[in-house]
């Protein structure tokens, strides 16, 4: 049986709310974004509790710079720091992490090298890297032409056809060092990145060759894998594939998108939290209070409300209901004044944090979270009719 969420309280959350919100998360990824291009990736508001090492992951720079892009077209009065930070960021990726594939001068790689990443290891091209790449640099050249040449993005493209096998699976790391592609570890996030890197570049240059390969990706992923509720890329690619007017129904039919879809929305729903004696979890989808779990969750369910239509309106009312309780929850997290104003901390702020294991972590700020935050409050003010107002 579905229930609707309900949050805490009956506060009303306004769309005006929601812009101030995104507002402030836009101008702090603004800020953190150096001369050089590179972000300042994580700050501690605690950092008594917690001193980590110095670290950088260009997957989530990527990230940032999409969903930077994203909010190019709902912040106007930032758009000249927004494009600007684009065109900083796309240096920095491009001069640092994007290299040809060795024996392979048709191919680009982005890679994960030591000397950005500050881990040990060998340099790699992360599958995740290549398809979010691809995504943040098709995005940063619509709003800063002349960023990448169409011939660049196309040797990202032919890097990701070259890491899939015939059945759709892909290859998650190249390590050349190691004897090239590697189907292990796993990745929950790198399919969908990849999937949504090749349907944008199938809408820049409408060659069929993107369109086949993201869609066989997605195909393996709906048949092979269990239902995955922390994933929000594949249900993001998914949509995309779904809304264009060539739909591959040979090789994906669309009835089973919409029914993995459906699957994976129900699993979402039990999750979140709709009652309990901690308020100030209510509406998350995280009994420590962890906010990324939440946003990424909100994001994966509006790609849902795409995939499914309006032909199951019991399961559409439920997904707005459960959304909009999850919004306050994120509402309440966000940092509204001083340094870190926009910033989303891994623990709600909200939440008082006792122990020292759970102080470890619980201030950390990371550009990732706002990331995903951003973009969950993006698709809501885009779509009124899950959060015209929240009550």
């Amino acid at each position: 049986m579905l229930h609707a969420a309900q949050g805490p309280t009956k506060r009303v959350v306004t769309q005006e709310e929601i812009q101030c919100a995104i507002k402030r998360a836009t101008t702090y990824l603004v800020r953190a974004n150096d001369q050089n291009g590179r972000f300042t990736y994580k700050v501690d508001l605690l950092p008594a509790h917690h001193r980590s090492k110095p670290q950088y992951n260009i997957i989530r720079h990527a990230g940032t710079m999409y969903a930077l892009a994203q909010a190019w077209h709902q912040v106007p009065d930032e758009r000249d720091n927004v494009k600007a930070t684009l065109r900083r960021s796309a240096r920095f990726l491009i001069a640092h992490c994007m290299a040809p594939i060795p024996g392979h001068a048709d191919m680009l790689g982005i890679w994960s090298l030591p000397a950005i990443t500050h881990r040990k290891g060998p340099a790699m091209v992360k599958l995740g890297g290549a398809g979010l790449g691809l995504a943040a640099l098709i995005s940063t050249e619509k709003i800063v032409p002349n960023t990448i040449s169409r011939d660049d993005l196309h040797r990202i493209g032919r890097f990701l056809l070259f890491m899939q096998n015939s059945d759709g699976r892909f290859a998650t790391r190249y390590i050349p060092s190691r004897r090239g592609k590697r189907l292990r570890p796993a990745s929950l996030y790198y399919p969908g990145e990849a999937a949504l890197g090749l349907l944008m570049l199938y809408q820049l240059d409408h060659s069929p060759q993107w369109l086949t390969a993201a869609a066989k990706g997605l195909r393996f992923l709906i048949k092979n894998r269990d239902i995955i509720t922390s994933d929000p890329w594949s249900l993001i690619a998914c949509a995309k594939l779904v809304s264009l007017p060539n739909y591959p129904e040979k090789i994906l039919p669309r009835h089973e998108v919409i029914a993995y879809a459906r699957n994976v929305s129900l699993a979402i729903l039990e999750e979140q939290i709709l009652y309990g004696r901690k308020q100030q979890i209510i509406g998350g989808f995280n009994k420590q209070g962890r906010t990324t779990p939440t946003a990424t969750r909100v994001e994966a369910l509006f790609a849902i409300l795409d995939i499914i239509g309006r032909d199951d309106a019991m399961l559409r009312n439920t997904i707005q209901s459960s959304i909009r309780s999850a919004i306050k929850f994120l509402l309440d997290a966000q940092i509204t004044q001083g340094k870190y104003a926009g910033g989303v901390p891994r623990v709600t702020r909200r939440l008082p944090v006792r122990k020292k294991s759970e102080l470890r972590r619980a201030g950390e700020i990371r550009i990732d979270y706002v990331q995903h935050m951003l973009s969950a409050l993006l698709k809501c003010a885009a779509n009124k009719e899950s959060c015209e107002t929240l009550h």
